[in-house]
């Protein structure tokens, strides 16, 4: 990972790279894979369940709580490089995910 200050693109939410050391180092999204069963009905989607969740995650925890935050962080250029990847789920996408929770998936977070 490089970072720099050129005056380029630039982000106020440099603590992610940390967050995401972090929940890297106990392998958080593998183990939530393992032990979350998240049922996806939609027939087409770019992004899964489990991306959606780790949007939502760290858009949350970067204090943007709201789904309409989605639109404004899918240009923020730390988000993706923290996600790692080139286009983050919008806030149509995010709010789906919220209403797929079930009483099943609830219980195993």
């Amino acid at each position: 990972m490089t970072v720099s200050n050129t005056g380029g693109n630039l982000s106020t939410d440099f603590e992610r790279i940390l967050l995401k050391e972090f929940m890297d180092f106990f392998n958080f999204f593998d183990l939530s894979k393992q032990c979350l069963e998240i049922e996806d009905k939609r027939l087409y989607h770019t992004h899964d369940n489990f991306s959606l969740m780790e949007q939502l995650i760290y858009q949350n925890i970067a204090g943007y709580s709201t789904d309409s935050s989605a639109n404004l962080m899918k240009q923020d250029p730390i988000f993706k490089m923290v996600l790692d990847k080139s286009g983050l789920a919008s806030q149509d996408s995010l709010s789906r995910f919220r209403d797929c929770k079930s009483e099943e998936n609830i219980s195993q977070l």
